[in-house]
């Protein structure tokens, strides 16, 4: 009696149920299709198919490129490859998101310091699973307002001048490994070797520890090691299905408890010691430490909470602010250090230049240059050729890029017609490697060439916005100083004692010129990680 009050089960109506929901899904997705397709018409770009748009221009970009390429060599070779010019739209929808690339330093500058436009979704749902939800790096409007605010003293120069002598102790613990990697004459990632050279550096300024990851194993070094290699293959047009891996996924999130656990048990033990001021050798405060004062002044005195524990939103928001300094202070720094000494050892007269001035400077030996700067931090501020090293080093190799979402009330304005052009619902890229070999601002665009960073530079001045490895505006690099000061301290106590021999093997694929070419590990790295050999310079 129970079963016969239920309906009779009809395959036909079932079928009918599944067609028209079929049929909804395709009429939706050809009405978006056709919507997205008209938006291009009239718009600057490679050729345009009507039904594909730029999808089979991709398929040949694809195919002219490695699959592992960072995204910015894709924007380079398309503009190339069909003459494109100040900016292009890139329309390859649904596999990937319609993009605006911007090509000139003043478009780039109208985006982001004239009107600064908000990161795009893509950058928080990406770097989310890295850095947190609320990262500074990718989080927009008031979030991003408050993290600025609560932790830019922390960097500023005043400030990081007093983290200089115990960067000098780990400079000198790496001279060190580096000596012995010149004994045994082993072949080398650099970029691996400087990367715990950078995370011991900047643990001391993050978080007040000595990480020793030079020296040994260090549980949060180890993760985040990890995770950049989980992240290397996610969200890229050669392998859109990665990122939805279940096992990779499970991995990235095991491997994000084990940061944040690190990281959280650190907050709290200083919460439950809140008279404990923890200051660094010199008297530096760490960025915990500024944590710590922000959430002592503004949210425990004025908190109800009488369980003791600490705020759990804003203990959150400071794992993901922590998260991202130690990433990001460690990433730029790391890739630059193998770069620098990628490119010198093909340029030997620039190497040649930078440890004169460093001579002239500091004299010859390395134990009394590191007593000079940590005696005078200020002096590093005299190396004049070596900084502009370290600008010609990110010119060609940038090590990230700002992607930002397009607003209705905001349109880029083309600098020689002076017709105006839409962002919004676009992904608006203004792309530092493509500009940073535009030979319109950078003659011989491919050469390694210093000089061009001097004031007496032997080429025209270069313009704000062309160079912008830091980005430039409101969102430029929060730790663009720092990174700056840690590799002048680097140059000075390892560049005259080792040269670097790469060893890429003479059959490896090279991209625009390099077989170093950049891969995208959750930034831009050197593919291989830059192999090769330290070698002890007894003559220079």
């Amino acid at each position: 009696m129970f079963i016969s009050e239920f309906p009779s089960f009809s395959w036909r109506q079932a079928a009918t149920a599944v067609a028209a929901i079929v049929l909804t899904l395709l009429a939706r997705f050809l009405f978006k299709l056709v919507k997205q397709r008209r938006r291009m018409r009239g718009l600057p770009g490679p050729p345009y198919h009507p039904v594909f748009g730029h999808l089979l221009i991709a398929a040949k970009m694809a195919a002219a490129l490695p699959p592992d390429v960072h995204p910015h060599h894709y924007w380079y070779w398309l503009r190339k490859e069909y003459n494109l010019g100040d900016f292009y739209y890139f329309d390859v929808w649904p596999v990937g998101p319609p993009t605006l690339i911007i090509c000139n330093a003043e478009v780039a500058e109208q985006i982001t310091v004239k009107s600064s436009l908000d990161k795009h979704p893509m950058v928080k749902s990406f770097l989310k699973q890295h850095l947190g939800v609320n990262n500074i790096a990718a989080a927009n409007g008031a979030v991003w307002k408050k993290a600025r605010t609560i932790y830019n003293p922390g960097f500023a120069v005043s400030h990081l001048m007093t983290a200089i002598p115990t960067i000098v102790e780990d400079v000198l613990t790496f001279h060190d490994i580096l000596s012995k990697f010149a004994e045994s004459q082993e072949v080398i990632e650099l970029e691996a070797v400087a990367m715990k050279l950078s995370f011991d550096v900047i643990g001391r300024l993050v978080l007040d520890m000595e990480l020793g990851s030079q020296r040994g194993s260090n549980i949060l070094v180890d993760a985040f090691r990890r995770q950049i290699n989980y992240m290397s293959s996610a969200n890229t047009w050669s392998s859109p299905l990665e990122g939805m891996n279940p096992l990779r996924r499970y991995a990235i999130s095991q491997n994000s408890k084990i940061i944040d656990r690190f990281l959280g048990d650190e907050l709290d033990r200083r919460f439950a010691n809140p008279d404990e001021k923890v200051l660094g050798k010199s008297g530096q405060r760490s960025m915990l430490e500024v944590a710590m004062d922000t959430y002592n002044a503004e949210v425990r005195d004025a908190s109800s909470d009488s369980s003791g524990a600490m705020d759990p939103e804003f203990r959150q928001s400071a794992i993901d602010q922590i998260r991202t300094f130690v990433f990001a202070g460690h990433d730029t720094v790391s890739t630059l250090i193998s770069m620098i000494f990628y490119f010198l050892s093909k340029i030997p007269e620039a190497r040649k230049k930078a440890c004169e001035e460093l001579d002239n400077i500091f004299g010859p030996d390395v134990q009394a240059t590191a007593a000079k700067i940590q005696e005078d931090p200020y002096i590093l501020n005299r190396l004049v050729f070596n900084h502009a090293v370290m600008k010609e080093t990110l010119r060609l190799f940038p090590p990230a890029n700002t992607v930002r979402v397009g607003s209705p009330d905001i349109f880029i304005t083309d600098p020689v017609t002076n017709e105006r052009y839409p962002t919004y619902d676009w992904c608006v890229w203004p792309d530092s490697y493509v500009l940073g070999r535009d030979e319109r601002y950078f003659p011989k665009p491919e050469a390694f060439m210093p000089e061009r960073f001097l004031p007496e530079s032997p080429f025209s001045s270069i313009p704000a916005g062309a160079w912008r490895p830091f980005e430039r505006g409101p969102r430029n690099c929060i730790g663009s100083e720092f990174g700056t000061l840690e590799i002048k301290v680097v140059l000075a106590l390892t560049l005259r004692d080792f040269e670097f021999e790469p060893a890429y093997d003479k059959g490896d694929v090279t991209v625009d010129g390099e077989p170093c070419y950049q891969m995208l590990m959750l930034s831009a790295k050197p593919k291989k990680g830059c192999p090769g050999r330290i070698k002890k310079m007894t003559t220079r």
